[in-house]
């Protein structure tokens, strides 16, 4: 709906007369821009109408919030008072609450239902101006002898811009992003998951910077928030303030890339994209190990198998034990306990590596 009164300001705001052919749908956001114009031209078989706002939801789409049907249903009754339409009927576009009696209105409408208006009902209401079948029909009616005529089509980008939009896949993107650069926190050196999250989070941003709804200013907040989560786990001990605030800030930048002006969306896909990305890290803790031949050296097992022998120890087995952490405990990390590595965790305070550790307690399977 930003988008559409945007353009809806550009239309009321040109310097000439503007003319809408609806051939055959305007429905939605199109009905606005229908309604912003001079003159309304309709094909045989068209429809203008059908605009209450929607939001995505778990279940699907759903009917927006109260402020926004408020907010659409004034834009609509304003835009069509600008050209002197009716504005009850503008607002029954938006508004199931809006009743219309024949009587009154020139149409029954009941409330809980949304009105959406054939070319016959809407030249009888003036809501258009004139039937015609084509543009050029359109164009000698209104004395119009000498014009460029501009065709638009979608290109290649744009359909992909307005794939990487939609919440869902907007999403997944962070979610995807975000999984893969804890892949490389946890996994040492740098791979494949930790540049295909680059890619992931950058796909995200750029598309939000083409739609024109996002500034470069979303993006860089988002990279401040990963530098001060990297400072947490890799250089200040414990977790605190740079964490506290990385974690904002990455939250914020997401919600900044919807402009602030569409948080239902940017709400619902911060949402998607935490579980996502705490339903990944969930899944790489637990599976790793068994899908990776370098996994027992970053995760802990309920067994741990010896380099030079056929058996096996029980974790319960190093209860007491003396070793060697082998990286910086912040808290977790690799300690190595009688030539066994181990994946550990403090009790709270950082260690440095090659500091003398010992084995308190086991824990489940840590």
């Amino acid at each position: 709906m930003t988008s559409a009164i945007e353009i809806k300001d550009s239309i009321l705001n040109a310097d000439r007369p503007t003319i809408c052919f609806i051939n055959k749908n305007a429905i939605s956001a199109g009905s606005l821009l229908a309604l912003a114009c001079s003159k309304i031209a309709m094909a045989p078989g068209s429809v203008i109408g059908g605009a209450q706002p929607v939001t995505p939801s778990v279940k699907g789409m759903k009917t927006a919030s109260e402020k926004t049907v408020s907010i659409g249903k004034s834009v609509w009754s304003a835009t069509a008072a600008a050209n002197g339409r009716n504005v009850k009927i503008a607002e029954a576009f938006v508004d199931v609450d809006t009743v219309l009696t024949k009587a009154r209105d020139g149409i029954d409408k009941p409330k809980g239902k949304l009105l959406t208006l054939s070319t016959p009902e809407a030249l009888r209401l003036k809501i258009a101006d004139y039937e015609a079948k084509t543009v050029k029909e359109v164009l000698n009616k209104y004395g119009v002898k000498s014009y460029n005529l501009v065709t638009f089509k979608n290109r290649f980008q744009d359909d992909l811009v307005s794939f990487f939009a939609n919440p869902m896949v907007a999403g997944l993107l962070i979610a995807l992003g975000m999984f893969g650069l804890f892949y490389e926190i946890k996994v040492p050196g740098w791979g494949i998951p930790g540049s295909l999250g680059v890619l992931f989070l950058s796909v995200y941003f750029i598309s939000r910077i083409m739609l024109g709804e996002s500034s470069w200013g979303p993006p860089a907040l988002f990279a401040f928030g990963l530098l001060l989560l990297a400072l947490e786990i890799f250089v200040i001990p414990g977790f605190g303030v740079a964490g506290v605030f990385g974690i904002l800030s990455l939250f914020i930048s997401i919600l900044w890339s919807y402009g602030f002006k569409n948080l239902d969306e940017g709400l619902w896909v911060l949402a998607l994209s935490s579980a996502g990305t705490v339903g990944g890290i969930a899944v790489l803790i637990r599976y790793l190990p068994g899908i990776m031949k370098k996994g027992r050296g970053v995760f802990l097992n309920d067994t741990v198998e010896t380099t030079d022998s056929e058996y096996e120890l029980s974790l319960k087995d190093f209860v007491g034990r003396s070793g060697v952490a082998r990286t910086d405990l912040r808290p977790s990390g690799i300690i190595d306990i009688e030539g066994h590595r181990i994946d550990a965790i403090s009790a709270g305070e950082y260690i440095e590596a090659r500091a003398r550790v010992k084995v308190l307690s086991i824990h489940g399977p840590k």
